[in-house]
């Protein structure tokens, strides 16, 4: 089901429940010279989107910085950062009429959130990362001064 940016979308594309807003949230693997973009796009609601986010962020915290093209990683963590405002604008999801096509056994049962990005064992690897780019770069001096 293709979903226009414009037309108000009324229910939840995962979950059936409502409101629910337009978003796409990218993830991005970057081996060597290239890279390649996950894209998950289409009407979430509250609990969904931010579970989608988070599961796009995660990936690219692993996934996107293992070679020279490393600046889409950050791109894509900063686009996706702006697609969840609009998704946290939305009031918690709600279920007042029966599932719409499309949807079932979903409905009714949004997608658990998960931790926060932050909180995230993911988010070891862009720190050592950084720690190994330090060593590298200026030799183990730096942790010893």
């Amino acid at each position: 089901m293709t979903t226009s940016r414009t037309a108000p979308i009324v229910s939840c594309d995962v979950c059936g429940g409502g409101p629910s807003a337009y978003a796409s949230f990218r993830a991005v693997v970057v081996i060597l010279i290239g890279f390649h973009v996950r894209t998950r796009s289409g009407g979430f609601c509250r609990d969904c989107g931010l579970a989608v986010f988070r599961e796009q962020q995660k990936f690219t915290l692993v996934a996107g910085w293992w070679g020279i093209p490393a600046p889409a990683g950050l791109i894509a963590l900063l686009m996706n950062a702006s697609q969840l405002a609009r998704i946290n604008r939305l009031p918690p999801p709600r279920y007042d009429a029966g599932p719409p096509p499309g949807i079932g056994n979903r409905f009714g049962r949004p997608l658990r959130p998960g931790r926060p990005v932050g909180q995230s064992p993911a988010l070891i690897v862009p720190i050592l990362l950084a720690v190994a780019f330090l060593i590298v770069c200026c030799g183990p001096r730096f942790l010893y001064d």
